[in-house]
C-alpha cells in the first residue's frame, strides 16, 4: 500500500543543475523524460544518489537506466548500473591521460 513498484526504465537527461548546501558538499538534480517499460513516458526530477558525487555526472542529452513508479510517476537512479555505480569506469586520472595522448581536435576520450 506505501511502497513503490519500481520497474527498469530508460531517463534521458533534460537539464542539470548543482545545489551547494552550506555543509560539505552539493549535489546534482536532474529533469529527465522517464520511458518505462509499461505506462505512458512522464518527465520527473533525478536527485544524485548520497555519497556519489565522485560516481554521477551527466550531462543533457544522456540516456540510462533507471528505475520507475509509473503510478507515482517518480524515478531513481538504478544504483546496478556501471554508470551509476561507477564500477567499471575508467578513473579521471586515466582518462586525463587518455585525453593527454590524442591528437588536438580529438573528441574527449568516450565519445
Amino acid at each position: 500500500m506505501f511502497g513503490r513498484d519500481w520497474e527498469p526504465a530508460t531517463a534521458k537527461i533534460v537539464a542539470k543543475k548543482y545545489q551547494e548546501p552550506d555543509d560539505v558538499s552539493g549535489t546534482w538534480e536532474y529533469v529527465a523524460d522517464i520511458t518505462p517499460g509499461s505506462g505512458s513516458p512522464f518527465r520527473t526530477t533525478l536527485k544524485q544518489p548520497r555519497f556519489m558525487s565522485h560516481v554521477v555526472r551527466l550531462n543533457e542529452g544522456d540516456s540510462l537506466p533507471v528505475l520507475a513508479d509509473v503510478e507515482h510517476q517518480k524515478a531513481k537512479f538504478d544504483r546496478s548500473d556501471p554508470k551509476i555505480s561507477g564500477k567499471n569506469k575508467p578513473s579521471a586520472k586515466d582518462v586525463f591521460d587518455e585525453a593527454l595522448e590524442q591528437r588536438p581536435g580529438s573528441p574527449p576520450p568516450g565519445d
